[in-house]
Order: C-alpha cells, then structure tokens, then sequence
C-alpha cells in the first residue's frame, strides 16, 4: 500500500506541481493520514478557477451558492476510465434483467453526457431526454420509447411519478438513479408505484469531480465502493471550516482515486456525511462499504450542516406513501415543502414534530433560535415545487448571489419611506399613573400600517433569491393591511398582486386595494371545520396558486422575514430613541411584529417585559377560537411564527374595549388609529396597577384609523353592535 500510495503522490505533484508545496518531507512513510485533505478550500485557490486547455474535456457545476461556476478537467484517460468503471457496474446491475431499450432523462453534466455511450457498449437501444422539457413531454417520449431501463435523478422521477397516472403503464423494468440522495422508503415507495420489486430500482452515488463512486447492494442493504476507490472518514473538526459536530456513527466521506489524473484525488473532501462506514465481506474480499449517505456539509450550504434530506424524508414517507418533497433553507428557516394527493393536512404537525426529533442538531438549534422552527407545508395539488422545472434539488439554498440579480428600486420612491416612524409621548391618556407610554406610529408607514416593514422584507429577499420579478403575481392572504402594504410595493416594482379578503375586510381596506390595482379574491364562507376564515383563506391562495402561471406566496404566516423586518428596524429604532424601555405592549397577529421585537429584546439582553395583547376569541394563545369582529388582531390558529416562550405576559382583550381604546386615543391624544392600537392601550389599562411608577412604556401603533371610520368610529355600528351605553362610555375608559 505504501508503494502504490507513493505512485500516487508522484502522480499528483507531477500533474500539480503545488500540491508538493503541502506535502514538503513530512510525509516520507506515505501513509494516507498524513497526507493533507483535499478540501474546497485548497482546490479554490489552485484548481477549480484554472483555465482548462481547449484539448481537454471540461465538466462545469451548475452552480453555488456564491454563484461561481467550478471547472472540472477530465483528460482522454479519465474520461476512459469513468466510461469503463460505469459500464462494468451497469452491466452488473442490469444481469439477467433482460433490458434491451434504454432511456436516460437526467439534464446536463458528466453523467447525462456519457450515458449514451455506456448504454451502446452494453449493447442496449438508447436515447434521452433534455430536462428543460415540460414534465408532460418527458412523459410522451417515455410512453413512445418504451425503455425497460431508466436512468435518472430523484427529483426528475419525483415529477414524472406524479403527473403520470399510473407509472405501472410504461413496462420499465429496471430504474439507476443518480445524483441525489434517496432514501430507501423513497426508493420503496417508487418502487410500488412502477410496479417493481426494490431490486429493481438501484442508486449510484457520485461527484462530478470523481465520478460514481458507490452503489447500493439490495443484497447487502448497504453502499458499495466502487472500483478503483480508497475511502476514509473523518470528524468535522479535522476538516475545519466551522463546521458543527456530526451524529453517532457519522462521518464526512473522504476519497483517493487510484484511476483519476487530471484532479488531486489524494483526500479529496466530498462533504458527503455517511453513517457506519466499515469494512464487509463480499464474495470472500474485503470491501468498503456505509450504511447510507445521509446529508452534506460545507461553507456554501449555510446550514447544511445541520440538515438531512435522508433524515426529513424517512419521516415524511412513514406517513404519506405517495408524496414529493422539496426542502428550503433561507435565513436561519427550514421549510419543508410536501405534495401529496392523499395527505391528511392533520399529519403535518406530526411530521414537524418527528423531524424535530430526529435531527437532534436541528430542535437543539431551534431551542437557542439559531434556527427558525421548521416549517411543514402542504402544497396544493397540481401545483409546482420550488423551482418549477422538472430537474431541481431536493434540498435548496439561495438561487444565486445577490449581486448576479438586478436589484428592484426598494429605496426610492415610496418605498423609501417605510420606516423610521415617529415615537410620540402619550401625555394625556394616563396622566396619573406615574409611568411615560410612547407609541411607535406605525400608522404613519406610507402604506399605512406596519405591515409595510414585512411587506418590503419578504419581497426584497424573494427578489434577491430570484423567486420574483417584474411581472410575477404575487398571493396573499390578509385581512387587509398586509393586502395594502404589498399592493403598494408590487405597483412600485411591476408585479401584481392577488389579496385573498374575507367578510371581515373593512369596505375602506377593499377601496384602497382596488385604488392600487389589486385583485380582490373575496372568501364569504368560514372553513367548514373550523369555523375560521384564515383555514378558508388559505385553501384558497393554494388554488390559485396552482392555476395561476408565475405566482409566488410570500406567506406572511410563517416567513422568517416577517419578523426579521421587525428585528433589524422596529425595535432598534425605539430603542435607540427611548434608551431603556421597561414595559412593550404589542398586539398579535401573525405574531411577526412581536417575535421580531422579543427576538431583538432577548438577543441583546434588555430587560424590556413583552407584553402581548390578543383579542378574546382567538385561539393563539391555546385559547377557544371563537367570531372577532375586528380583522388584524388575535387568529383562528397558532401561527408558526408565535413564540410563547419569548412572552412575559399575556393579556386578552374584548371588541369592546378595543373600540373604548380608539376612541379615548382619538378624544385625549387626536391620534385616529385602528382597532388593535385601541387593544393596546385597554391592554396598558389593565396592567395599570401593576406598572411602577417611573416605567418606560412603549406602545405599538399599528395601523390608520380611517380604515374604521365605518366600524370603531361610526356611532350607528358601535351602538348596534354593543348598544347605546358604549358611545359614552370613554369617560369610564379614561378613569
């Protein structure tokens, strides 16, 4: 071993001069543990930004995070040997199977572009499909080829499977999938809707720097190295990088190609984590084998690290036999995205919480907020999967670096504006009580309610990670503020917006909408169910989702910048201005504004008490859900973004004192604000024996008040909701 590895070392520093530079005399035993790692690192700075001879064949990434696209070199040779090893291993794999017609539909790279040729020298009818065709067209030439072996990715099947009716229909018999991680009940799964037996359906795993190297022995229930391949495994704190620590038994697969020249595969790093790597007997030899690869890591994956796509569909396909999956991973959240004709939407808690459990790395996160708690959603039927097109990842970050987009205009015209609210003393409200209130006058966003700030963060970072654009049609649910706030940001940046509305919308909200061209969807039936709009609502911007062509869901519910808006402006804002604040009263909603306002409170270690302020009747706080009358306050479900723990105190208001709120603000202070400021400030009433004098409290303002002028402040609604006695009952209100 120590000869062949001294050939190899040769091999390389011939090939790559530099790579003596790194080995200098220490490694004179030529032992592999000696040698250094080949990490991403060292291979940026000598290899992957080289400028490859016109001679030579050269593979290119699809991209990164940081939107590079890397050069890999394959000489003649290389390309040879890559030929030979798949050919040898496909004819191992294919024995017996009786296959004569082969189809590949797998998109571009390495693999796609030698398929053919491995397919001719097996002898078997081939052909393929380009990946950029509609998944009803990759279906067509299927049906009209008729292959008995298919060779594709994961997330290419995915989408046939599911626009297909029955996959049994086109008599494949065997299926080698490539490129991505598949579980073994994915694999199942596949399996029985193709009408296969799990021998039939085999997954090769490899790099586009290496080549195939492993995969799966049915026989065995385990990976297989492939020939030609030494491989190790070594902790995350040996490869560095800042990388988190790994589970029992897991460990980053390392490679050294005894076959590959034109690459220095000497402890080439794959960021491939795999679990119970070992020795086994195969057929009397000693092989090299892993129970399962199971996730990556790396600088470029922000959280990799910390995520496992085999981890989350193990779950997944314990509960739904026939679904796709799709993982997103943006700004410390972790979405799980799910399609499946036949899902019980009273699964998806369940999911959550299994994979909560099951990626201890994830809830530990979770619980000291390095990580948003995961988000599990049920897409609608029919509809498409992060990306759209037929060949996308299972686990996605970024689309592409900020800087390779054209920015939209968010920081002139109006949407400048947004922001920077006033801080007001309210020095007439409670002018005994011996402690200051200030409201933040989120009302005077341009569009009118502190939405705005959401609003503008969720469409910046979708337009950053290319989600949108000029022209996409943005859907939304909202009860109206939200609705104005993005109707107000599409029309400045070329887009259109959908707002899905229900009975409660307020007639001024529907006007101001229609004024800044937005479409109102109106929902007039509460969710059967339940008896909420919201469900309602929500079913129904899943169904234009799904039929309406460049639509885009912001999902101010669960979207991490929702509160991240309140996190990075709102609060240090008022800190700023007011230095220490003793008391926040805030009321919820979405739970965006005061997650953002907590998160920032906790992070910085202000002694500031949160104080939430919910309407009576809704269920955010565990409560009975029951009929609000006021929009934009309290909720029939508990939003994802509600953190209870991030709360000191709770306090429930009634529609009553909400409109004795608003009127005593508009009477004492001249401030016309909507239904939930008027919450805030019975909420401060309250609290008001139990505030110490001297207290510093600060108020959120969260919207107009002309948007009630036809509710809160018409004397005929008022008295026909609650009765004469409420018109003068501010005084009391006052006392």
């Amino acid at each position: 071993m120590a000869e062949q590895l001294r050939d190899k070392v040769n091999e390389v520093i011939r090939y790559f001069p530099w790579y003596k530079d790194l080995i200098s005399d220490k490694h004179v035993n030529y032992s592999l543990e000696q040698l250094p790692l080949m990490t991403s690192d060292l291979l940026d700075i000598h290899y992957y930004a080289g400028e490859p001879e016109p001679s030579l064949a050269v593979y290119r990434t699809s991209g990164t995070s940081t939107g590079r696209r890397k050069s890999i070199v394959y000489s003649e040779e290389d390309e040879q040997h890559y030929i030979d090893i798949k050919t040898r291993l496909f004819g191992k794999l294919l024995q017996g199977s009786g296959c004569a017609r082969a189809l590949a539909d797998m998109g571009t790279g390495h693999a796609a572009n030698t398929a053919l040729a491995i397919f001719a020298r097996l002898g078997l009818v081939n052909s393929s499909i380009p990946f950029e065709l509609p998944v009803e067209q990759h279906i067509e030439r299927i049906q009209a080829f008729q292959p008995d072996l298919l060779y594709t990715m994961p997330s290419i099947l995915d989408h046939i499977v599911y626009a297909a009716e029955d996959p049994r229909t086109f008599g494949i018999r065997k299926i080698i999938l490539v490129g991505e991680i598949a579980t073994q009940e994915w694999q199942q799964n596949m399996a029985r809707l193709f009408g296969l037996k799990p021998e039939d359906i085999t997954d090769t795993y490899g790099s586009i720097e290496i080549g195939t190297f492993a995969y799966y022995s049915h026989e065995l229930g385990r990976y297989l190295l492939a020939e030609g391949i030494v491989a190790e495994t070594v902790g995350t704190k040996i490869v560095g990088e800042g990388l988190g620590p790994l589970g029992n038994g897991e460990g980053i697969l390392v490679l050294t190609s005894t076959v590959r020249k034109l690459l220095p595969a000497l402890r080439f790093v794959t960021y491939d984590v795999v679990r119970d790597f070992r020795t086994v007997q195969v057929d009397g030899a000693e092989r090299q084998s892993f129970q399962s690869i199971v996730k990556r890591v790396g600088r470029e994956l922000k959280h990799g690290e910390k995520i496992s796509i085999y981890d989350i569909e193990q779950v997944v396909y314990r509960h739904l036999q026939q679904a796709r999956v799709r993982v997103h991973v943006s700004h410390n959240a972790l979405s799980v995205y799910i399609q499946s004709r036949s899902a019980d939407p009273s699964c998806i808690p369940v999911i959550r919480e299994e994979i909560r459990a099951c990626i201890p790395e994830i809830g530990l996160m979770i619980a000291n907020h390095l990580l948003d708690d995961i988000e599990v959603i049920l897409t609608a039927e029919g509809g498409e999967l992060a990306g759209g097109q037929v060949k996308n990842k299972k686990l996605y970050y970024q689309l592409a670096p900020m800087q390779d987009r054209a920015e939209p205009q968010l920081a002139s015209g109006i949407l400048a504006s947004i922001g920077n609210t006033p801080l007001l003393k309210l020095d007439h409200l409670f002018p005994e009580s011996g402690f200051s209130v200030y409201a933040k006058m989120e009302l005077m966003n341009p569009g009118g309610s502190a939405k705005d700030r959401p609003a503008l963060w969720m469409i910046r970072e979708a337009w950053k990670e290319g989600l949108i654009g000029p022209g996409t049609v943005i859907i939304e649910s909202s009860s109206g503020n939200m609705a104005i706030s993005l109707a107000m940001i599409c029309k400045q940046l070329g887009m259109t917006l959908i707002s899905v509305v229900d009975v409660r919308t307020t007639g001024m909200n529907l006007q101001l909408l229609k004024a800044l061209g937005a479409t109102i969807d109106f929902i007039d039936r509460p969710d059967p169910d339940s008896g909420e709009f919201l469900p309602a609502r929500l079913k129904r911007v899943q169904q234009l989702l799904a039929e309406t062509a460049g639509s885009y869901w912001p999902n101010q519910y669960a979207n991490p910048n929702n509160h991240l808006s309140h996190y990075d402006t709102t609060m240090p804002e008022i800190v700023k201005e007011l230095g220490q604040v003793d008391y926040l009263f805030c009321s919820v909603s979405t739970c965006g504004t005061i997650r953002g306002l907590a998160e920032y409170v906790k992070d910085k270690g202000l002694r500031t008490r949160i104080v939430a302020v919910d309407a009576e009747g809704s269920a955010i706080f565990g409560g009975n859900s029951k009929q609000r009358r006021f929009p934009g306050l309290g909720a029939g479900i508990v939003p994802p973004l509600c953190r209870t723990e991030l709360i000191d105190r709770i306090v429930h208001v009634t529609d009553a004192d909400m409109v004795k709120g608003c009127r005593a603000l508009v009477q004492r202070e001249s401030i016309l604000a909507g239904a939930s400021s008027g919450a805030v400030l019975a909420a401060i009433r309250q609290l008001k024996q139990e505030i110490p004098p001297g207290a510093v409290c600060a108020a959120i303002l969260h919207d107009k008040g002309e948007r009630y002028l036809d509710t809160v402040y018409s004397d005929t609604w008022v008295q026909n909701q609650f009765g004469a006695e409420l018109l003068s009952a501010t005084e009391e209100f006052l006392a």
